[in-house]
């Protein structure tokens, strides 16, 4: 199981993204406490044919299916990852497909565990968009 995978390029890019998003969220430093930073890299996996989707239930106990994730874990001798499901919203809070007007994504409960050897690339996507705070929009 430890031997390098014929796909091996999204497991060393996933490791990749795992320590730069521990250095987003600041947590490698011993001094500052302050939250700063953001504490996710979103990301899209890909087979090179379709991008990879997972279903899950929002924290309101809404069904959502997306194809945008958040590493949480990566075995690197392995090969294989433990991501979470984020939820695209619009700018109103709805759950809307990747393809519409996504405003925010919000992070979720919901994990799993995939082979990294099934995909061929990923895309990774602004730190910015994860829990972006919704506008308030005033009666007139």
């Amino acid at each position: 199981m430890g031997e390098e995978h014929e796909n091996g390029c999204v497991c060393r890019d996933l490791q990749q993204l795992l320590e730069e998003q521990k250095k987003l969220s600041f947590d490698e430093f011993r001094f500052i406490s302050e939250d700063f930073g953001y504490d996710t890299i979103p990301f899209i996996l890909s087979t090179g044919k379709c991008q990879f989707e997972a279903f899950g239930w929002t924290n309101n106990g809404d069904f959502f299916t997306t194809n945008v994730f958040r590493l949480e874990a990566i075995d690197v001798r392995r090969c294989c990852a433990t991501i979470s499901l984020l939820e695209p919203v619009d700018i109103d809070g709805y759950p809307v497909d990747l393809c519409d007007n996504v405003f925010s994504l919000r992070t979720t409960s919901n994990c799993v565990v995939v082979d990294l050897t099934c995909f061929k690339s990923l895309q990774p996507l602004s730190p910015r968009l994860v829990d972006r705070l919704l506008p308030i929009v005033e009666p007139k």
